[in-house]
């Protein structure tokens, strides 16, 4: 009896800590719904707000800091964009466009970081990126 009791209440706790995952990760896309919501509207303060409740959430979300960088960069803070651009390629290093190379590239080259800029144009590029590749070949890397 005494087994089955245990079984049991672990059978409740994996339940109970299964559904707090499948919230979390609901709440997480909400957050990301919401920021881009809120970036349409250019409110880019709310949607980095929203982008970062997301992370909190389900911190591993390249989405989210691919959209966070995004709205970072639009008010002008380059660095932040540009880390949450790498965390973005961090968690997905395969990613399925090739937008976090390239949003990073154009951080990097506006920071002065030629030569890093260059190697995530040319990584955009080899994703498909049609912009990196106009980019590369502007540049002389035909």
């Amino acid at each position: 009896m005494q087994n089955l009791l245990r079984v049991l209440f672990i059978a409740i706790i994996a339940l109970m800590l299964s559904n707090h995952v499948a919230f979390a990760e609901t709440n997480a896309i909400s957050f990301l719904l919401s920021g881009e919501e809120k970036f349409k509207a250019k409110d880019y303060s709310g949607a980095i707000a929203d982008y970062s409740k997301a992370l909190e959430l389900k911190p591993g979300f390249p989405e989210a800091y691919l959209n966070r960088g995004f709205a970072k960069r639009t008010i002008g803070d380059t660095e932040g964009a540009k880390i949450d651009f790498k965390k973005s390629i961090e968690v997905d290093p395969t990613p399925k466009d090739a937008a976090a190379y390239y949003q990073r590239a154009l951080a990097k080259s506006a920071l002065g970081d030629k030569d890093g800029a260059f190697s995530d144009f040319k990584r955009a590029a080899d994703h498909g990126d049609g912009n990196a590749k106009a980019w590369l070949k502007e540049n002389g890397n035909k």
